[in-house]
């Protein structure tokens, strides 16, 4: 059962800070006792993510084409 719902979207493309977000609010899960998992990925963020390393946060399904 999810604690919470976040949409993490703003201007143009996914960048470092959006994986930031992502860290935080896969740390901010962990002290909480649960886990991030992120839905509907955009492919340069999946790719972002993919070179930071593990941060925590599982990724399940792909982004539509034209999100």
């Amino acid at each position: 059962m999810p604690l919470a719902t976040v949409v993490l979207e703003g201007p143009g493309e996914p960048d470092v800070g959006t994986v930031d977000d992502v860290a935080r609010l896969s740390l901010a899960a962990s002290r909480l006792g649960g886990r991030a998992i992120l839905t509907h990925v955009l492919p340069t963020l999946r790719e972002l993510l993919e070179l930071a390393g593990p941060l925590g946060a599982e990724i399940e399904g792909q982004a539509e084409l034209g999100e």
